[in-house]
């Protein structure tokens, strides 16, 4: 017999024991009498076997419940991985027009962090970018900024790992490590020009996490 089983027979048991043990002790004074022990073993029997069942269901329902919750994170990311590969290519086709239509030339970026080599005297732009919580892509596919030092202040919701990076004419210019369920703010010097940024944890930007910084 299952564990759940045998719980509700050891307390329904124990609930009739006592109803019956009360009825009893209401009409004779002298119950339990004698009978004393074997009323204690009885009723002890019974609580023992309650208490081992109940604590066996639990252990069995949370490992069920961690299975399907196991499964439902399976699906969710055999899911993405299937819609990765439109999100791609209408991103690749977004990248191409753009790219057709761009005149101006991609900033070269110097220093450590991938900044120098802007405009003297450039002001600063402060830029917000958020992670999706529930799918792999930003809150945003276009930035745009003035040439000089650029801040993107970017927010993960998510209990995935992300982070941004900025790329141009092919190289990485500034980043920062992958978070979860956190803030981090990351700063670069830009000219004028068209840049990428992206999710650099794998499968991400395939998945569609990328988009671009306009510096204007």
């Amino acid at each position: 017999m299952e564990n759940e089983t045998l719980f509700y027979i050891c307390g329904g048991v124990l609930a009739v024991s006592a109803i019956v043990a009360t009825a009893i002790g209401l009409k004779s004074e002298k119950f339990p009498g004698r009978a004393l022990p074997l009323v204690v073993v009885w009723f002890a029997v019974f609580v023992v076997g309650a208490t081992t069942f109940a604590v066996r269901y639990s252990a069995e329902e949370k490992e069920e419940r961690e299975a399907e919750l196991v499964q439902v994170n399976q699906e969710i990311e055999a899911d993405e991985g299937e819609g990765g590969g439109v999100e791609e290519a209408g991103a690749d086709e977004a990248g191409a027009e753009e790219g057709s239509e761009e005149e101006e030339p991609v900033g070269e970026v110097e220093g450590s962090e991938g900044g120098g080599g802007g405009e003297a005297g450039g002001a600063e732009t402060t830029l917000q970018l958020s992670a999706d919580p529930t799918a792999l892509a930003y809150d945003k596919a276009d930035l745009t900024a003035k040439p000089g030092k650029v801040a993107i202040d970017f927010d993960n919701p998510a209990p995935l790992e992300h982070n941004v990076v900025i790329e141009g004419d092919g190289k990485e210019l500034a980043g920062f490590e992958p978070i979860i369920e956190g803030e981090e703010e990351l700063t670069a010097e830009l000219e004028a020009g068209t840049y990428t940024f992206f999710c650099s944890v794998p499968g991400h930007r395939e998945a569609g996490m990328e988009g671009t910084l306009t510096v204007k």
